[in-house]
């Protein structure tokens, strides 16, 4: 069902974008900067969602909570942004939503938003991209939880450095575009769920692994390509589509289900389910 919906999405695409993205009248860029000290924050929670335009999300090395610079177009966007904090829970949102139906977008100039967070709070992070790219670098971050759901456009995901804190969930969705994710592994995660729609993803897990893992894998049209370090042992769990490929290099089967031929001497285990559509899953050792 999934399938026949992408299908049926790259074919009415063309039309959307050609509805969305005329211009008719010209762009008003206009800049606009903000801060938020901290004050006793134990968590926070930053939800941003950017219909058009380009998403940078990093940490910061300031004192204060988060830092924001934001670029856009006065004359068809318009932006809402609040910063709430109840008992030591502090809450930002970021939206950058359409003022017009038709017309939000010039060709020569697009939305930017850059948003530096504090590394010293622990950090859930909601994030909703319409249509540009999307470039996540969560190196030093206290990740606690990420959702990232990118529609048209490339999302990056980087984390060079290990999460001091335990990631409870990590939920991708990619739309149509490519996904590039490196260091995954450093991310801490107890679960990963990765829901693919147009386009292929490459995703790293290579990292410094402190606990068990489970994953769960669905391919829409495109290919998945997960690089997994060896020290890793896996399981995979696979529904395969007549019309995809299934790639486990380094595995034997045990009844329905595949191991890695090192899953039973393994120090860190990661379960992994796939569902695949007209596409294909592999597993690189790395």
């Amino acid at each position: 069902m999934k399938i026949l919906f992408w299908a049926s999405f790259l074919l009415i695409l063309p039309l959307l974008c050609g509805c969305v993205m005329q211009e008719v009248s010209p762009a008003d860029m206009v800049s606009t900067t903000q801060s938020q000290p901290a004050n006793g924050e134990q968590q926070l929670t930053a939800d941003v969602s950017v219909d058009i335009g380009s998403l940078e999300i990093g940490s910061g090395k300031s004192a204060d909570l988060y830092n924001l610079d934001l670029e856009y177009d006065r004359a068809h966007y318009e932006p809402d942004v609040r910063y709430d904090k109840s008992g030591g829970d502090g809450r930002l949102t970021v939206k950058l939503e359409s003022s017009h139906k038709f017309g939000v977008r010039n060709e020569r100039r697009t939305n930017r938003v850059r948003l530096m967070l504090s590394e010293s709070v622990p950090l859930h992070l909601d994030i909703h991209t319409g249509v540009g790219d999307a470039r996540l670098s969560l190196s030093n971050l206290q990740l606690t939880e990420l959702d990232l759901e990118s529609g048209v456009g490339g999302s990056r995901l980087s984390a060079y450095d290990p999460n001091p804190v335990t990631c409870e969930r990590i939920r991708l969705r990619n739309g149509v575009g490519s996904m590039d994710a490196v260091g995954l592994g450093n991310l801490n995660f107890r679960r990963l769920d990765f829901e693919g729609g147009v386009g292929g993803a490459n995703l790293d897990l290579t990292g410094e692994w402190k606990q068990d893992a489970s994953m769960r894998i669905e391919v829409g049209v495109g290919g998945v390509n997960l690089k997994m370090p060896r020290d890793i042992g896996v399981r995979v769990e696979a529904e395969k589509h007549f019309l995809s490929g299934l790639h486990l290099d380094g595995f034997e089967k045990r009844d329905s289900e595949y191991y890695s031929e090192n899953y039973d001497s393994a120090r860190i285990r990661v379960s992994i389910r796939v569902q695949t559509g007209i596409g294909g899953f592999r597993i690189s050792w790395i």
